[in-house]
């Protein structure tokens, strides 16, 4: 063959044989998935649309069993050497032709970091190129064309963006593409969202369609799906694997055991907290929002009833919970700048009522006032809780500890320095390139900033080595009584 003979086409080869391997790949494994029925992995769904989506979830979070992503691997590279034609240009000039879309694919040396959900299809809908979008769908089996990306975004959804044709939609659909149509991405958006946007450039009546199949879906699969958000749901979500694993005395870590062996945290197994209970690092969480707690009733004997605690930078507000179901009768503000959407479904749950979410941006000129406005409100002794607060975060914390009457005590575990550019910056800190230094170095900075900006109060640092992060400085500091 002239193509595969030809050097500066070499490069283009590799491409194609590397997201051929890739592709072939991901066909052993939707094999194997259905084929066992999803054992080893998580108890599937039984609906096909909400089992064919478990499946893209555990695929993209490389969740298959491990010995079988290899045996897969090894299989996949096996049938692409004993096919090494197949689907190749057949002279250059087709060669040519056919530059501009595969150049987007990843070759060989960057496969294996490139996001799992990747696909050739992604990226002829990013290039706006329809007529590869087209063949693609034509060609493609249903684990394909309802793949996400990192971002989230299944193919629909990036047509729905208004990338390609709009009559792509509806033959994406027709072909096995309608088993995504309820999905989210990572901001939380369906494609019936994106078509909806005024950027998009589609039209109305192909958002309402996509709205209403969308609709349809989430009734077709609610057995599967959170009876609040209508996300798809883990039937054992990763929170179960762990505890589990600790019913068996496996769990080594002190925090974690603490927390498994505490029957009141087993209301985060509801499916209103599955925003927490399925999320990728749940193990890695639960030991920072542990560790800040156990501080907290170190550092206040008397904590409880009758107290306001307030989730700085709150995230998926893991420590939020944590605080409503060890105790309850206080008061929680979760504050965060994140859209409401990212958040469990507090009000909706059995336990951990009394947690409400504020979005604030901590950084803003105006979050000491908003904040006063909220202690005022809870009229209540005040715990400002922050883990893993990056840059200027920790001392926008120690900043409002100072200011606010109502804050008898802060939290805070430092996370990631603050930008070296910026005046306020301690040059000191990057006296060295060693990053364990640099962030002991921080700490000690804000350990010194407390006693030095508040003389009176009690103010503590330890290192939490069973925090599952680097970043495992605890700094406490309370105001004495008087």
């Amino acid at each position: 063959m002239v193509f595969l003979e030809d050097d500066k086409h070499g490069d283009l080869v590799r491409r194609m044989r590397a997201f051929q391997r890739r592709d072939e790949r991901r066909r052993l494994q939707w094999a194997y998935f259905c084929d066992t029925n999803g054992s080893g992995v998580r108890d599937p769904a039984r609906h096909p649309e909400a089992f064919l989506l478990q499946f893209l979830e555990v695929f993209q979070a490389g969740e298959l069993p491990e010995d079988f992503q290899k045996r897969s691997d090894e299989a996949a590279l096996v049938l692409t050497l004993e096919r090494p034609n197949e689907g190749m240009p057949e002279d250059a000039a087709v060669a040519e032709r056919l530059k501009s879309s595969v150049a987007l694919l990843p070759i060989a040396e960057e496969s294996k970091h490139a996001p799992r959900g990747w696909s050739a299809l992604h990226a002829a809908l990013i290039a706006n190129d329809s007529a590869s979008a087209a063949t693609l769908i034509e060609a493609g089996d249903a684990v394909l064309l309802n793949q996400k990306s990192s971002a989230g975004h299944t193919p629909l959804m990036l047509l729905a963006m208004g990338r390609c044709q709009e009559s792509l939609i509806w033959r994406l659909l027709e072909r096995s593409g309608s088993a995504s149509v309820a999905a989210r991405s990572e901001q939380r958006f369906s494609a019936a969202d994106y078509a909806s946007e005024e950027e998009s450039r589609r039209l109305p009546e192909t958002a309402e369609r996509l709205r209403a199949l969308e609709a349809a879906a989430i009734q077709r699969t609610a057995d599967c799906r959170c009876p609040v958000c209508g996300d798809l749901l883990s039937r054992r979500p990763r929170l179960a694997f762990f505890w589990e694993r600790a019913d068996r005395a496996e769990e080594e870590n002190p925090l974690l055991r603490q927390f498994f062996s505490d029957c009141r945290h087993q209301s985060l197994m509801q499916p209103r907290f599955h925003q927490i209970n399925d999320t990728k690092r749940i193990r890695k969480e639960i030991s920072e929002s542990m560790s800040v707690l156990l501080a907290l009733e170190q550092e206040v004997p008397d904590f409880g009833r009758g107290w306001h605690v307030v989730d700085l930078c709150c995230g998926r507000s893991v420590t939020a919970a944590l605080v409503a179901l060890r105790y309850p009768g206080v008061t929680i503000s979760a504050v965060d700048r994140l859209e409401p959407r990212f958040l469990p479904h507090f009000a909706e749950a059995e336990d951990g009522g009394g947690v409400q979410y504020v979005q604030l941006d901590v950084l803003g000129a105006t979050f000491i006032s908003d904040l006063e406005k909220l202690l005022d409100q809870a009229d209540r002794p005040t715990a400002l809780l922050g883990m893993h607060l990056c840059g200027n975060l920790s001392l926008r914390a120690i900043e409002a500890f100072n200011g606010l009457r109502a804050v008898r005590t802060v939290v805070l575990s430092p996370c990631c320095l603050p930008a070296k550019a910026e005046k306020s910056t301690p040059q000191h800190l990057f006296a060295t390139r060693d990053q364990d230094e640099q962030y002991l170095l921080w700490a000690r900075h804000l350990e010194a900033t407390l006693r030095s900006t508040a003389p009176a109060s009690h103010v503590t640092s330890a290192a939490i080595r069973d925090i599952l992060s680097p970043k495992n400085i605890v700094i406490c500091a309370t105001k004495q009584e008087g």
